[in-house]
């Protein structure tokens, strides 16, 4: 049996403010660095051997400092990153139902087969984690590790994982979860813990 952490990157103005960042690169504010840093103390003796990131610069740094403290370099892959919100990134969700009343009423109507426009819908995001996860215990099978990725995709990946259909799960920038995984089987141990933080 293994271990897999999930980390949300730290936090960054765009968090801050309340607006969908999707795959825009949006980096750290200074906030976030010092919840990297916490995390990476929290994680010290995790004894991850693989620490895998999106390739967005939020996670990048976050996972950076998390590599620091124990030795790890980060492998990226795009498969981690967030959600793409199309041409809601940059706007907060009433800027949304103000621009796009339509597409927004579609989406919450449907958001497993409908997206933003030029963006990713649930059910292609839900695909993605899929393959993202698949990927992480393919390439390291039994091996303990660390994953900093994106709200949207960890809340998506959790959905699956616990088979809940409209995951709701409450995900804090520096949050940690963590599975279990035995002969490929998830299980989650626990969401989002903030004790570090």
């Amino acid at each position: 049996m293994s271990k897999i952490y999930l980390v949300r990157h730290g936090e960054t103005k765009w968090n801050q403010q309340r607006r969908y960042q999707g795959q825009r690169d949006i980096p750290l504010n200074s906030v976030g660095m010092g919840q990297a840093e916490r995390v990476s103390e929290r994680l010290a003796d995790s004894e991850a051997r693989f620490l895998v990131s999106s390739d967005l610069s939020r996670a990048i740094a976050t996972a950076s400092c998390v590599g620091e403290q124990l030795g790890l370099s980060v492998i990226t892959s795009e498969l981690w990153r967030e959600r793409n919100f199309g041409k809601w990134e940059g706007l907060t969700r009433a800027e949304i139902e103000d621009k796009y009343p339509n597409e927004w009423r579609q989406y919450r109507e449907d958001p497993h087969g409908t997206g933003p426009p030029d963006g990713e819908t649930l059910g292609q995001l839900h695909e993605r984690a899929v393959l993202a996860m698949e990927w992480v215990l393919r390439e390291y099978p039994d091996e303990t590790g660390i994953v900093v990725t994106h709200g949207g995709l960890l809340r998506t990946l959790l959905g699956w994982i616990t088979g809940e259909k409209r995951p709701d799960f409450h995900l804090d920038n520096g949050g940690i979860t963590l599975l279990n995984n035995s002969e490929g089987r998830l299980r989650v141990v626990f969401i989002n813990d903030t004790s570090h933080l």
